[in-house]
């Protein structure tokens, strides 16, 4: 655009002006003295375009220039000797008209130069308002696509992706921060133009950490840095690495407010200076706009996405628990109803008959078994378990153990040995320890071949007391591991040892009294499962313990 106008309107500084003055002077004189060889009388009229030309190019001060020194010349070779002497009448005349024409001249040729310049500024603004319009233009139809894109994103994450792409894009930002607000909680949704640490640095961000894009939030209105050195100057210290952007020349941040609800904030850094202008903070807000109201509509969808998985999850749980009735309660139940028909025979030896009751017996037991893992596995989904704690001695829980499972261990020909360091003491439910370190230890002994061995080992470490069973058995597959403390899963489905709840129960309990519990395995050469429980200097008292499945 100034190319153009440059080559319109030739520009002369002003000694190129005085001395093109001169030297068009001088022309005229050259000319003038050679045709007044031809005639004897001289015309001065070729000084005028020397005046003209003067005036044109250089302006007012060279034309002056030009017409003095056109008289001059004209007086010294044209109206006799000297500077002083008498003049022909003829010839003062002419030089008179002259001076008149010339003067005339400039004064026009000025005025036509000084508007020849309003109208070449007149059209570079017209040339700039075009090019502001054609961009806008552009950016507005850029605008349009993101709305359009917003409208058609469901979640929150299509939602920033779309906004740090294409809306980038539209406000001709370089790099960007885009955050949601989640309650107390502020989430970073995505950034665009940092380097992976940085981004990890921006993933801790909380209401009270000094950034552009959470000032923005916390004031409720848009903020902008408009220097390197000034965002260089108040931020660079807040966070590790900030540093590295201050390399642009504007920063602005902006709340995304839906409704009157703020539910997140964007900054955006550009390379020029021009982003603080009217138009481009237009598109900056109406972008943020477009932003909020589609991530706003996208919480809602992923609220409303999450509540129907929930509400699946559940539905599938009722259909595994109905499952585990019909199958699981139905095999023990058989062998109840079975035994009890035997019973009715009044001719029943009493060797066979106590033989029956046993068997009975053994099916009610599991049953009741059964029904109390499935009573705690309700119970932990439903997101309540009540616990009865108190100081138990670590002791006294592998006597129990050791009591329980050495004749199970016996009758599986399954070596098994208990080693405690006496004295210590954790706060726990009695019951549900016991009935975490049972399904453990039964575990074991029961994938445990002939000849195996299985170890309860129990170690106070640090403010814990760690519980280990270590079993020599066939160990578990890696691929299994991810999954050994899923409700009623199991590494094989043809096995009917049990229904999958035992060690989710355990997970569950373990948890509730505020420990872990983890597994290490080998295959073909065995597997640990540990859980620990805090000290009672390390557990604060409580009578009763409410947890939600996790």
């Amino acid at each position: 655009m100034v190319e153009s106008q440059q080559r319109s309107t030739p520009r002369w500084t002003s000694g190129s002006g005085y001395l093109l003055a001169v030297a068009s002077s001088l022309l005229a004189l050259v000319v003038t003295l050679a045709l007044s060889r031809l005639w004897p009388t001289p015309s001065f009229m070729f000084f005028i375009p020397a005046v003209a030309i003067s005036a044109w190019f250089g302006g007012l001060g060279p034309s002056i220039l030009a017409t003095a020194m056109s008289l001059a010349l004209i007086r010294i070779n044209f109206l006799g000797d000297g500077w002083v002497g008498p003049a022909p009448r003829n010839g003062t005349l002419a030089a008179v008209a002259f001076l008149v024409v010339a003067v005339t001249i400039a004064v026009t040729m000025e005025a036509l130069r000084r508007a020849r310049m309003l109208a070449d500024s007149h059209a570079a603004d017209l040339e700039r308002l075009n090019a502001d319009v054609t961009r806008t233009a552009a950016r507005a139809t850029k605008l349009v696509d993101v709305t359009t894109a917003l409208s058609e994103a469901n979640s929150v994450d299509e939602v920033a992706t779309v906004v740090l792409t294409k809306g980038l894009a539209v406000v001709e930002a370089s790099r960007a921060v885009l955050v949601s607000v989640e309650g107390d909680r502020l989430r970073l949704l995505g950034t665009r133009g940092m380097s992976p640490a940085l981004v990890a640095q921006l993933g801790d961000l909380t209401r009270d950490t000094e950034v552009p894009v959470v000032q923005a939030l916390r004031m409720g209105k848009m903020i902008s840095i408009e220097s390197a050195e000034e965002f260089r100057e108040k931020y660079s210290a807040v966070i590790q690495g900030f540093e590295e952007l201050a390399d642009m020349q504007t920063y602005l941040a902006t709340p995304l407010v839906h409704a009157g609800e703020t539910v997140g904030s964007i900054a955006l850094h550009f390379k020029e200076a021009a982003a603080v202008g009217a138009s481009d903070r237009t598109f900056t807000l109406l972008l943020a706009q477009a932003a909020a109201t589609a991530l706003h509509r996208a919480r809602t969808y992923d609220a409303e996405l999450a509540k129907r998985q929930h509400a699946e999850l559940v539905a599938q749980a009722r259909e595994d628990v109905l499952g585990v009735v019909a199958h699981d309660l139905r095999n023990p139940l058989n062998l109840i109803q079975m035994t009890v028909e035997l019973l009715i025979d009044e001719e029943l030896p009493v060797p066979r008959r106590n033989e029956m009751l046993d068997i009975a017996l053994r099916g009610a037991k599991t049953m009741n078994r059964l029904i109390d893992d499935l009573l705690d596995s309700v119970r932990m989904q439903a997101g309540r378990l009540s616990l009865d704690v108190e100081e138990v001695s670590v002791g006294t829980i592998m006597r129990q153990a050791e009591e329980t499972f050495r004749p199970l261990a016996e009758r599986r020909h399954v070596h098994f040995e208990t080693t405690v360091q006496d004295g210590a003491i954790v706060r726990a439910d009695p019951a549900r320890v016991s009935q975490i370190v049972g399904n453990l230890v039964g575990n074991a002994i029961k994938f445990t071949p002939e000849k195996g061995s299985v170890k309860l080992r129990a170690t106070p470490q640090d403010k814990n007391v760690v519980f280990q069973v270590v079993d020599d058995g066939p160990g578990i597959p890696p691929d299994n591991m991810s999954h050994l403390f899923d409700t009623f899963w199991q590494a094989r489905k043809s096995d009917r040892r049990g229904v999958g709840l035992g060690l989710a129960i355990a997970k569950g309990l373990v948890e509730a009294h505020g420990g872990k519990i983890w597994v290490e395995s080998t295959v073909d050469q065995g597997t640990t499962f540990s859980f620990s429980l805090p000290t009672v200097s390390a557990l604060a008292d409580k009578t009763e313990t409410v947890i939600a499945q996790s």
